[in-house]
C-alpha cells in the first residue's frame, strides 16, 4: 500500500460531494453506488445507516498520518453509517471500538489496511478493495470489458489484483512494469496477456488504461479521448493529460475505503452474491 501523506488526504472530508458529482458524470454512479456495484449488492440489500464504524489510529511503523482516520470516518459517514475515530490508538483503540459496539473497525499500519467485521469475525483489505473499485469504475465507463484492449500500468499489489479481474472479464491486457520479475510472475498466471517495455509507446496507443502505478505520465503521451482509472499515488497526470482524457477516475482514498466498508458490511449478510466476473477473486481474511 502506498503510504499517503497528510497533504494528499487533507481535503477528503470536504470533497465527498464533489467526488460524487465527478463519479456520476464519468461512470454513472456516485461513491456509494460504485461501492455497492463493486460488491454486487443493491443499496436496499444492506442498510448502511444501521452500522457503527470505528476508525482506529495506529502508531506502528512510521506512525500516524495526520487526518487519515478522520478521512476514513468521513467516507463511512458519507455512505450513511454512523462513524467515529477512537480516542486511543492501537490495541487500546481497538478495544474501545469493540466496547462502543462498533460493527466494523478500520485499522492501518505501514503494510496493511483492513476493515474488520466484528460480527462475522472476518476482514477485507484495501489492496483488493481498491483494485475492485477501480476495475468496476472502468467496467461501468465502457459498458463491457470483454474483448476490449486495456493497458495495465503496474504489476504490484493493486495491479496484480486488477490483472485477475481484467482477465476474468475477458479484457485483452497489455501490461507495463519496470520490474521484470513482477512481469514474469504476472505472465505465468495470465498467459493471454502481452508485455510492453516502452511505457510511452503503450500509452500513446491505448484508449483504456488502468494505471496502478505512481509513474508520471506526460500529457503529450495521452491519447485523445482515453478512459483512465488511476488508483496509483502520487497522482500521475498533468493539465494537458487531464484535458485529453475523456473520463478520469482517481482519488487518494475514497473509492478504496468505500468498497472496503460495503464489502466488510456485506459479510454479515446470510448470502452475498458477487458479480460473476469478480466472484472468483473475492477473498476475505478469517
Amino acid at each position: 500500500m502506498t503510504r499517503l501523506t497528510s497533504d494528499m488526504i487533507g481535503g477528503v472530508p470536504y470533497s465527498l460531494a464533489d467526488r460524487d458529482v465527478k463519479l456520476t458524470k464519468g461512470v454513472g454512479k456516485d461513491l456509494k453506488g460504485l461501492a455497492f456495484e463493486a460488491v454486487g449488492l443493491d443499496p436496499h440489500d444492506l442498510v448502511m445507516e444501521d452500522l457503527l464504524i470505528a476508525s482506529v489510529p495506529v502508531t506502528a511503523g512510521q506512525s500516524i498520518i495526520s487526518g487519515f482516520s478522520e478521512s476514513v470516518s468521513a467516507v463511512a459517514e458519507h455512505l450513511g453509517a454512523r462513524s467515529f475515530v477512537t480516542g486511543r490508538t492501537d490495541v487500546s483503540g481497538f478495544y474501545d471500538a469493540i466496547s462502543a459496539g462498533a460493527d466494523i473497525v478500520f485499522m492501518a499500519d505501514d503494510q496493511e489496511f483492513v476493515a474488520f467485521n466484528v460480527r462475522a469475525g472476518k476482514a477485507v483489505d484495501n489492496v483488493r478493495s481498491t483494485a475492485l473499485g477501480y476495475f468496476t469504475a472502468l467496467r461501468l465507463a465502457v459498458g463491457s470489458l470483454d474483448g476490449r484492449e486495456v493497458l495495465l500500468i503496474g504489476a504490484g499489489r493493486v495491479g496484480s489484483r486488477a490483472a485477475d479481474l481484467l482477465d476474468v472479464a475477458g479484457a485483452r491486457v497489455t501490461v507495463v512494469d519496470k520490474d521484470r520479475e513482477r512481469i514474469e510472475s504476472l505472465l505465468r498466471t495470465h498467459r493471454s496477456f502481452n508485455y510492453e517495455n516502452d511505457l510511452e509507446a503503450a500509452i500513446r496507443r491505448s484508449s483504456l488504461i488502468y494505471n496502478a502505478s505512481p509513474a508520471r505520465i506526460p500529457g503529450e503521451w495521452v491519447k485523445e479521448g482515453a478512459i483512465v482509472v488511476s488508483p496509483g499515488m502520487p497522482y500521475s497526470f498533468d493539465e494537458e493529460g487531464e484535458r485529453k482524457i475523456a473520463i478520469l477516475v482517481h482519488d487518494p482514498l475514497q473509492i478504496g475505503v468505500a468498497v472496503m466498508a460495503v464489502w466488510s458490511a456485506s459479510l454479515s449478510l446470510e448470502k452475498t452474491s458477487f458479480p460473476h466476473h469478480v466472484r472468483a477473486e473475492m477473498e476475505v481474511i478469517s
